[in-house]
């Protein structure tokens, strides 16, 4: 998706900045422009897997490093991924301009809570040990500095539009369901405002056009095995709430969560998850219909990100839950249809298309 407008202050040069020489380095990483055409990352191998970059059709693939998890910056310039070592992960930062790269935060903590700003100079993740607690810090790449957001037990992060606030969930305890609410923070101010007061909404996205959306976990005490995800959308400040989905979720499942929008806020990307099952669904959010773009639950598509015009979604087919020696980085069309295998052996992929 395309990086949104730009209220962040214009960068400061290196004879301006007060920073630690490894903070200085970073900051040289990200001055020079990147490598053209570099949208799309996967990681190949199970046992010691690696990750790559490449264009967004796969081509002109480039090795990185040692890891897994990679997250590519809106512009294509930065790729962040995580590494494991012997006291744990850890994040790394990679300059596909430069073709070096160096650590950035030890321990990151549960790395599928991230997000990068759509003006790709700030990323939001959690730092901490494996259990108790995370902190959700927010890292601006320009000028080295971390902002302590909160702690807690995050289940979703996402950045505004203009990149000057961030959506999260959260909880005070490792309970299941979760007792969560969301909370909208400023970048500027640093200070927080609860959106929800219902201790049931998870996984906030915030839309392109200034809508969020999110899970609320409906029928706790009613279903056996937990509550079923239908997915709602509110405005900026938590208000004019409405339900998109009414998804059927199996007594195994915990249903829809959402990935990506599209660049006119009208198509969302989302991934069904339960027990032994994990798929990509497509979201008319103006309908609210909802498509399956594969028919096998189990490995058929584990989506990953949607086009900037919506017409297209990333995924990995053939990965299953205990691993398959053959998985794929695919692209399909919104609406369903065929799959194109852009990297064979690859899987995790993540895109800036």
């Amino acid at each position: 998706m395309p990086a949104a407008r730009n209220r962040v202050a214009s960068m400061p040069t290196l004879s301006q900045l007060k920073l630690p020489a490894t903070l200085l380095a970073l900051v040289a990483l990200l001055v020079l422009p990147a490598t053209a055409g570099a949208t799309l990352t996967y990681s190949k191998g199970f046992q010691k897997p690696r990750v790559y970059y490449a264009e967004n059709n796969g081509k002109g693939a480039h090795q990185i490093g040692v890891g897994r998890n990679a997250h590519i910056s809106p512009d294509g310039e930065t790729v962040i991924y995580e590494k494991e070592t012997s006291s744990g992960a850890e994040m790394r930062l990679y300059s596909i301009a430069l073709g070096k790269g160096q650590r950035l935060l030890n321990p990151w903590r549960e790395s599928f809570v991230f997000a990068w700003s759509p003006d790709s100079t700030m990323i939001a993740a959690l730092q901490g040990p494996l259990n108790g607690k995370a902190t959700l810090r927010i890292i601006n790449l320009e000028n080295g500095k971390r902002i302590k957001v909160g702690t807690g037990y995050f289940n979703g992060v996402s950045f505004s539009p203009e990149s000057d606030e961030i959506v999260y969930g959260v909880s005070n305890s490792p309970d299941y369901p979760p007792k969560s609410d969301i909370f909208k923070y400023s970048i500027e101010t640093g200070t927080a405002v609860k959106l929800s007061h219902n201790q049931n909404s998870v996984y906030p996205l915030w839309g392109p056009t200034g809508q969020i959306v999110f899970a609320r976990q409906l029928g706790a005490k009613s279903r056996q095995y937990g509550p079923a995800n239908q997915l709602f959308v509110m405005n900026e400040e938590g208000q004019r709430i409405s339900q998109v989905t009414h998804t059927e979720v199996n007594p195994l499942a915990q249903g829809l969560s959402p990935l990506g929008f599209s660049e006119n806020g009208n198509r969302l990307l989302t991934e069904f998850g339960g027990q032994d099952q994990s798929y990509a669904v497509a979201v008319n959010m103006v309908t609210g219909a909802e498509k399956a773009l594969t028919n096998n639950r189990e490995s058929g598509l584990v989506g990953a990100a949607i086009s900037a015009d919506g017409t297209t979604v990333l995924g990995t087919a053939e990965l299953g839950f205990e691993g398959h020696p053959h998985p794929e980085v695919v692209t399909v069309p919104f609406g369903g249809g065929k799959q194109k295998v852009l990297v064979a052996g690859a899987y995790e992929p993540s895109w800036s298309n």
